[in-house]
């Protein structure tokens, strides 16, 4: 029981490590703090926790306290928060995601699970807020000059009415436009409906589109930056390679003509050239014949006496004698080879 059960526990910890290493490393390392809102502003489970604009945690829990919204939220543990840190709920996409956001702050480090007051948070939008600020700024508004404008504005309306009956008329000549096309604008309107549904579907491509538009844009700033600098050093290398011709003008004026001379020699012998380099391929096939036989070279040479008739004297200038062997001794013997050809004295009777 004791091998099956550990066995089990070592299973369920390598199937945990091998799906979800990141999200273990996370909850190992991560810290663990709140933050009181006056309102939540759709902030909710899952969304990004931001600090210098570098995503560093997440939100976990989201839930009412004393009338107060109770965020909790974990934190990379290698962010230090100071003990005056500040929280704020930001828009994070064009769609109106939430994040939230932190501006470390204080000497000492918070504490896990330490409470952010309200004091030290933020909302995008508070209704209470904007009741009370309303409430304060009507307060001291001085009713008698309220109704005063308002006698004033009746006055007016009086003797404009005349010609507030035309303007009337073109917006009731609008409405019934409007109700004609009333059809039409409720296929656009669901068409709008419908795009709008698409694009908070693809919100995060959407987001993750802008967010690689901006490098892009970075990309491409460097590059103009390296294309501007290129260029720069392309005009210094020309400015450089004039100066170099104009003060060495006077050494390559004459190598150039020299070197053009030589080009239309060339070009006005081009038709003799090719004709010798075709004699020159004849020329090496026909050597090529004569020498690869051995190591010796064949070769014919025109209007001159048959050999036969040369032969005994070669024989007897260079040694060669009849005898029991051929071209042996004794050297009193005669050349081998003797008129009258065709038939002479050489071993075997050749002719």
């Amino acid at each position: 029981m004791r091998a099956g059960f550990i066995g089990v526990v070592l299973i369920v910890l390598v199937i945990a490590v091998g799906l979800q290493p990141e999200r273990l490393s996370s909850w190992a390392t991560a810290i663990r703090y709140q933050a009181l809102f006056t309102e939540a502003a759709g902030l909710a489970p899952g969304n990004d926790v931001k600090v210098s604009g570098m995503t560093v945690g997440s939100i976990s829990d989201v839930e009412l306290s004393k009338g107060k919204a109770l965020v909790t939220f974990s934190v990379d543990g290698a962010v230090r928060l100071g003990s005056q840190t500040t929280a704020h709920i930001r828009t994070g996409t064009l769609l109106g995601e939430r994040v939230m956001t932190l501006e470390p702050a204080g000497a000492e480090s918070m504490k896990p699970m330490e409470v952010i007051p309200v004091t030290r948070t933020s909302s995008p939008y508070s209704l209470t807020d904007a009741v009370s600020e309303f409430t304060a700024n009507t307060a001291a508004t001085d009713t008698g000059s309220i109704n005063q404008a308002l006698d004033t504005l009746s006055d007016t309306i009086d003797r404009i009415t005349p010609q507030l009956g035309p303007m009337f008329d073109g917006l009731s000549r609008l409405s019934k436009s409007l109700h004609g096309r009333d059809e039409s604008l409720g296929r656009l309107l669901e068409n709008a409906a419908e795009m709008t549904g698409v694009l908070s579907e693809r919100s995060q491509q959407l987001n993750s589109l802008l967010l690689n538009a901006n490098e892009l844009t970075g990309v491409l700033e460097q590059r103009r930056q390296a294309i501007v600098t290129l260029l720069a050093n392309t005009s210094a290398v020309a400015a450089r390679l004039t100066e170099l011709v104009h003060d060495n003008e006077a050494e390559l004026a004459p190598t150039l003509d020299n070197l053009n001379a030589v080009y239309q020699m060339l070009e006005r012998n081009r038709d003799n050239i090719a004709q010798a380099l075709t004699g020159l391929a004849k020329y090496q096939v026909t050597q090529g014949e004569a020498v690869n036989n051995g190591f010796y070279y064949n070769a014919f040479v025109g209007n001159l006496l048959p050999g036969p008739a040369l032969q005994p004297f070669l024989d007897y200038a260079l040694g060669y004698r009849r005898g029991v062997n051929a071209g042996q001794p004794p050297d009193n013997a005669g050349p081998r080879a003797e008129f009258p050809f065709p038939v002479n004295g050489i071993p075997g009777g050749s002719r």
